[in-house]
């Protein structure tokens, strides 16, 4: 149960850091007008330099590939899933995207490396593994996928005109995907003082994220009264903390995944709804605030859903 422990501090983390940037709000030392420049902190500098080094900095092991196709696997129906709910729902647009987002993909990155360190200290290769499962499984979905999605639904955009192929492959966070995979494996790595010290800054602004993050999720939320949010709170609930770790656990052993990369699997889908998602959600014009709650509202329920899970597995 150690595991649980460390998942249950870990998001504890994440809701004192937004509580006590939604007091600083409250005090007006940040402002909800701020929202914008720290969305776009977020998305356009900080989580691109995020990637970037977590694609750099591993040596990445090809055995956890089986891993990451479950991911993709998992997301993917969820993605269907949540569309389908959130049209017999009659969702608007804006809330359809938020809706798909949060309920797909999870805190594996923000949340998900403290943990998998954690619960396999004296692992490394445990976190490598963890850090190929979800840049692979997932990261590269939601910064591709997600993208596509939240713009779609948040702008209106039609996909795949010459406008939108040109901003979507300027994009900061896809440049990043990019060069992170160039660097990380057809590229020798630089090495000496210069490049050393530029890793070092890249490093320390890619570790700052979950404070952006917890900034923007602290100038997204809003009241919203609790009846209107009830059905959209128990779907969310439902497909990411309760049903994507079942299909981990079932297709990881379908496929004969071995113990250590089923549970790292295990852990990275039993995360709650990912901050960044909210964040990307509200950046392309999705409804923000709701995702911010959604997101909140699954911190909060993960704490009951994780030991009922395992207690089923």
């Amino acid at each position: 149960m150690d595991f649980y422990f460390n998942l249950l501090q870990s998001l504890a983390t994440m809701l004192i850091l937004i509580m006590i940037f939604l007091l600083l709000r409250k005090k007006s030392i940040i402002q909800e007008e701020h929202r914008s420049l720290f969305g776009r902190l977020v998305t356009d500098f900080v989580l691109p330099v995020f990637i970037f080094t977590s694609f750099y900095q591993q040596k990445f092991d090809f055995s956890a590939l089986k891993g990451a196709l479950i991911f993709i696997i998992i997301i993917i129906l969820s993605i269907l899933l949540a569309f389908a709910i959130g049209k017999l729902l009659k969702l608007e647009n804006k809330q359809l995207g938020s809706f798909i987002l949060v309920s797909c993909f999870g805190s594996s990155a923000t949340l998900g490396y403290s943990i998998i360190a954690q619960v396999f200290p004296n692992n490394p290769h445990a976190v490598s593994d963890a850090v190929f499962m979800n840049e692979i499984g997932v990261g590269i979905l939601i910064f591709t996928l997600g993208v596509l999605i939240a713009n779609y639904f948040g702008k209106n955009e039609e996909v795949f005109t010459k406008s939108f192929i040109k901003s979507f492959f300027t994009n900061p966070i896809i440049l990043s995907i990019i060069l992170g995979i160039i660097f990380s494996f057809f590229l020798p790595k630089p090495t000496g003082l210069i490049a050393n010290t530029l890793l070092g800054v890249l490093v320390i602004i890619g570790n700052s994220l979950i404070i952006f993050v917890a900034i923007s999720i602290a100038l997204m939320l809003r009241v919203f009264p609790l009846r209107s949010l009830l059905v959209l709170i128990v779907a969310v609930v439902s497909i990411e903390l309760i049903l994507q770790p079942l299909i981990a656990f079932f297709f990881g052993q379908a496929v004969n995944l071995n113990q250590t990369d089923t549970e790292i699997l295990l852990l990275e889908t039993l995360v709650p709804s990912g901050t960044v998602a909210a964040v990307l959600a509200d950046r392309y014009g999705c409804d923000g605030s709701l995702a911010s709650n959604l997101v909140v509202a699954t911190y909060l329920f993960s704490m009951i859903t994780i030991p009922v899970v395992f207690s089923f597995i």
